[in-house]
């Protein structure tokens, strides 16, 4: 909040309330002391000492502003207002500008106690505010409409005229010159709301790539990545220091990989963003993955599992012992499998242990670790020294060579509950991976009691959401019954869902238990079609057939299902 001044919003707001005995001159010097202190917004001040309640505050702003409650109409909204508020305020503040007359410009507010806030609005616009209450929802929706990404970006380069930033030649790597071109106001706007708008939209990862004329800026959500907007080739050097600079990375150094990690806090979230850089024929590629650290973990119930299956995974992890693996591609969602297991199973009487890279949600009464090869903690000699720590349950971010394989199956073996992740298209797979790895079939087959593969794919919109009839091609190519089948779902495309027609994520799955038949065959070191044949022989639905259960049931599409399927299929 700006500086509270005596004919501000806010305290035009405070004195009322002291006229109303709401509160005391006293508690309301002492408010304002607090708020300029620690540049908080007055309201919050009064909230925190307990001068009121923030229900109290709501009820007499309302009354005492008179705040008129209205219904957006979209088409009614003046551009050229919004361009007036940044979006990095509008999604703070939960506002969006209306339109304007003459001085005053009118907003749109999803919680009264904003007015508290107004004057920062009054200096960011120049104009004075007029507030209206709105549905938040509505708020919601259209900020995400109207300053969607494209729009962000561009209006941010737009400020990055390469006559207003003097860029170092190849020879010039000066880490003060190019901390200076870093610290020009266009490229922390452009690049702080590419890190926003992404977040905003639930995107995973964000791509910074070069081409031979210009540099794409892509994101990925919901699993696949879209082009966001595409920003002049002169500006590459100076948004890829700037994120190096956030990084702790070394911006003189462009010809080799590099790693970094940024920590940053977007409306009271915690999000973690692990940077990548890669040298291309044109440049510095970067990729940031997006970790919400605030995020809720979910629960196993709420991932998707069919009932059959999330009944086998229940009994699966609550043995006493034994490795159970989470097995899939990048990107299939088996961390989150993970969190949500531990999740499931946690108690205070259980000595919970992980090694993570990296840790991705801070978990209570499990104690974390994470990996860092430059001091010398991989998964291996992790793992060698949290069996010393007496643990009952332990997770492994990953086996990734034959030393972290035969300890996770020597702990397993020895009485813990272990859990992992391998990367194998389908569960049949994974005791062949791990006998490549070079770990002893008999081992396996007593260590392991069950393997969960898993892909994620897009769920339908449900605003969009309409039933077809699908064509007797189509169901032939997926092997259902045209006589049986004669509605399928799929999204017409809307501003709730970009017109994608889909609108976030569910997993697939298959869920292998171990019985005699498939240990023998591990023993006898069989194929993984010959295992899978076994397993569905004992009841294993296919990530193909789970996948489309979802899509009759109208989760997903069939498209969706096959898109992510191919690769399992063709084992």
């Amino acid at each position: 909040m700006g500086l509270i001044g005596r004919n501000s919003y806010a305290m035009r707001l405070a004195s009322a309330m002291v006229k109303r005995g709401l509160l005391t001159d006293e508690k309301l010097k002492e408010a304002i002391n607090r708020a300029q202190e620690i540049g908080q917004p007055l309201n919050e001040a009064l909230v925190e000492l307990g001068i009121v309640t923030a229900w109290e505050l709501a009820a007499f702003v309302t009354h005492e502003a008179e705040l008129p409650s209205v219904e957006i109409d979209p088409d009614r909204i003046d551009p050229v207002s919004v361009a007036r508020l940044p979006a990095s305020l509008a999604v703070k503040y939960e506002m969006l500008p209306l339109g304007e007359h003459e001085n005053l410009i009118t907003v749109a507010l999803a919680n009264p106690l904003t007015v508290f806030s107004l004057d920062d609005i009054k200096q960011e616009t120049g104009l004075d505010i007029t507030p209206v209450l709105a549905k938040k929802e509505e708020i919601d929706q259209l900020i995400k409409e109207l300053y969607g990404s494209s729009r962000l970006v561009d209006d941010a380069v737009a400020g990055l005229a390469a006559s207003d930033i003097e860029l170092p030649g190849e020879d010039m790597t000066a880490r003060d010159q190019l901390e200076a071109l870093t610290s020009q106001p266009p490229v922390v706007k452009l690049v702080n709301e590419m890190i926003l708008n992404a977040v905003q939209e639930g995107a995973s990862d964000i791509h910074i790539e070069p081409r031979r004329a210009i540099v794409d800026l892509r994101t990925r959500v919901d699993g696949v990545l879209y082009r966001v907007a595409t920003i002049p080739r002169d500006m590459l050097m100076a948004i890829v220091s700037r994120v190096k600079i956030m990084a702790n990375m070394d911006i003189s150094e462009r010809r080799a990989p590099q790693d970094g990690r940024i920590e940053v806090k977007m409306q009271g979230r915690l999000i973690d963003l692990r940077v990548s850089t890669f040298p291309t024929i044109y440049g510095e590629k970067v990729v940031m993955r997006i970790l919400d650290k605030s995020a809720t973990i979910l629960d196993l119930a709420s991932m998707g599992y069919e009932p059959d299956s999330l009944e086998k995974v229940r009994r699966l992890i609550m043995q006493p012992y034994g490795m159970v693996l989470f097995v899939g591609p990048t990107g299939s969602g088996k961390s989150t499998s993970l969190y949500a297991v531990l999740n499931t199973i946690n108690s205070p009487d259980l000595n919970v242990m992980t090694l993570e890279d990296p840790v991705e949600y801070e978990m209570s009464m499990v104690n974390q670790g994470q990996i860092n090869p430059r001091a010398g903690l991989t998964f291996a000699t992790g793992l060698r020294t949290l069996l010393r720590q007496d643990p009952d349950i332990i997770l492994v971010g990953e086996i990734r060579d034959i030393e972290t394989a035969e300890l996770a199956v020597r702990a397993a073996l020895t009485g813990h509950l272990l859990f992992s992740t391998l990367h194998t298209m389908d569960a049949p797979s994974a005791p062949a991976r791990l006998i490549d790895m070079g770990v002893e079939p008999f081992l396996i087959s007593s260590a392991l009691t069950g393997v969960i593969a898993q892909r994620l794919v897009r769920t339908i919109c449900p605003q969009c959401k309409v039933e077809f009839e699908p064509t007797p091609a189509l169901l032939k190519e997926v092997g259902l019954d045209s006589d049986k089948v004669k509605k399928l779902y799929r999204g017409e495309g809307c501003a709730f869902c970009h017109n994608t027609g889909y609108k976030g994520r569910t997993g697939i799955y298959e869920v292998m238990l171990m019985n005699d038949e498939i240990k023998r065959l591990i023993i006898n070191r069989s194929s993984g079609d010959e295992i899978g044949r076994a397993a569905e022989r004992a009841g294993m639905v296919s990530l193909r057939q789970d996948g489309l259960q979802k899509a009759l049931n109208g989760v997903t599409t069939i498209e969706e299902v096959l898109r992510e399927t191919a690769a399992a299929s063709l084992d």
